[in-house]
């Protein structure tokens, strides 16, 4: 598979253009091509990486916005590891830019390039931990670290460590992402502690579905939630129920 050069080299002359809405264009096309695409392109790959530095090297004089640069990071996870500089210049996104959008795109896109990016372990773990970066990043990184990293020790601590955060978007989501790497024992107590926060509950309860039958630790927790007064959110408990122990859900009359 491969990328069509004549619309890439009209997106590639887009991205030198003055005018905004014509640069944004050009990157959000580029954007689209898939890894399939990229890697079926080699010669597109060298040329695109060039364009994306320059473009972020604000000593070039020229400054472009927020969703140019989340496109840009974006562009650089399809591209991938097919290319040395992509998780440098991610990483420099995620650590330096000055929008928080940017931040949570590049911490995506190196999630998605998962173990070729490996050298961004250290990075966003230092990001999780930090409170300053906003919810929505720091969530988006726990599941960054475990894809970029699954097995390492370091990996299971800095979730871990979330798992207890004051913010429960960043908890659910280092819990769940804890479990998605066969963590129950500590995924699980910390997903039934966040059913009774109404902000992030609907996420916890399909964290717990999601861990199915190893889930059973949560069963009082989610027994309690199924008497909640929120219909979507008791249906969602059933359902959760069910799946962890049908049996024992049965017994106690859940239907």
């Amino acid at each position: 598979m491969k990328i069509n050069m004549q619309e890439f080299k009209v997106h590639m002359e887009g991205l030198t253009q003055e005018d905004a809405g014509t640069r944004q264009r050009a990157i959000s096309g580029l954007a689209k091509y898939s890894g399939a695409e990229w890697e079926g392109s080699p010669d597109a790959v060298t040329l695109a990486i060039e364009a994306l530095i320059r473009s972020g090297d604000r000593r070039a004089g020229r400054t472009f916005d927020g969703p140019f640069r989340a496109e840009a990071a974006k562009t650089l996870g399809n591209i991938g590891a097919r290319s040395k500089s992509v998780v440098p210049e991610l990483l420099h996104l995620l650590q330096n830019d000055p929008d928080v959008a940017v931040r949570v795109e590049a911490a995506r896109a190196l999630g998605k390039i998962g173990a070729g990016a490996e050298p961004a372990c250290q990075a966003l773990a230092a990001v999780l931990s930090a409170r300053g970066g906003g919810d929505a990043l720091r969530g988006e990184v726990a599941w960054a670290l475990v894809r970029v990293a699954p097995n390492d020790s370091a990996t299971a601590v800095a979730l871990y460590t979330a798992t207890a955060d004051r913010s429960g978007h960043v908890g659910v989501c280092a819990a769940a992402a804890l479990g998605s790497i066969g963590d129950v024992g500590n995924a699980v107590p910390a997903l039934a502690a966040r059913l009774s926060d109404p902000g992030v509950r609907d996420a916890a309860v399909q964290a717990l579905y999601r861990i199915g039958p190893k889930a059973r630790q949560a069963f009082p927790e989610l027994l309690a939630a199924a008497k909640d007064k929120d219909r979507l959110f008791r249906e969602s408990v059933v359902m959760a129920l069910k799946k962890i122990d049908p049996d024992a859900a049965a017994r106690a009359g859940i239907k």
